[in-house]
């Protein structure tokens, strides 16, 4: 007698559950029917939106293809050294601003104006890409210490690596960039500077390996002129 007075409470339970659902279901048709405008408005919008956001997307794919063959050319021009060949670099970064393109043909007229003895605006470059999140912005930086170091404005080089290797991405950058530090920093006589670089380096190297033994060999010659500090 009780089984079978919980069966029928079960199937009184399951045919409420069907219930409930056959008029939630019945309550959304309805309100689909009296909204039908305003659903088609909202799939148009959508379809609008994510067609928008496809087409913008092979457009920019595109432009990245023209302008990848174009630096190629470009870089293979010997005029590339030249007056002429400087303005048709500066109108390609113009033409493609804010594509790794552009930053990347900024590195390669900052090398061409500093081999033909122009830091200033060869500066003015590579600054461009070091204060972006371009992915050059570590070698912008590397090669705005060398820059400055060549002009003899030590600090300025030291900055620069240093601001390299806060912005590093992989280890062997980081390590590069403050070595640079350091060695500028001894050139200058602060040793105790440098020292602290390179206990921060040993730090990170791997026991044992021929890195570490290099910046133990350093940090020992560092800390010789500190009096052991």
């Amino acid at each position: 007698m009780a089984s079978s007075t919980v069966a029928r409470s079960r199937q009184t339970h399951k045919l409420d559950s069907d219930d409930a659902m056959a008029l939630r279901a019945a309550e959304l048709s309805q309100w689909a029917r009296r909204n039908a405008r305003m659903i088609i408005g909202i799939a148009a919008v959508a379809l609008v939106v994510v067609g928008g956001l496809l087409v913008w997307k092979y457009s920019q794919a595109e432009k990245r293809a023209v302008a990848g063959e174009r630096l190629l050319s470009l870089a293979a021009n010997p005029t590339l050294g030249t007056a002429a060949g400087t303005r048709e670099m500066e109108q390609f970064i113009r033409q493609y601003d804010g594509t790794p393109e552009a930053d990347e043909a900024r590195l390669m007229l900052a090398k061409s104006l500093l081999d033909q003895g122009q830091p200033r605006p060869a500066t003015t470059h590579l600054n461009k890409v070091a204060g972006g999140r371009s992915q050059l912005a570590v070698q912008a930086l590397m090669m705005l210490g060398s820059t400055h170091a060549q002009a003899g404005d030590r600090a300025a080089a030291i900055r620069a690596y240093q601001q390299a290797a806060d912005k590093a991405g992989m280890k062997y950058q980081k390590f590069e960039a403050l070595g640079q530090a350091a060695l500028h920093h001894e050139a200058g006589g602060n040793w105790k500077a440098a020292a602290d670089i390179y206990r921060g380096l040993l730090a990170e190297s791997e026991k044992g390996s021929q890195q570490a033994t290099i910046i133990e060999m350093r940090l020992t010659e560092a800390l010789a002129h500190t009096g052991g500090q």
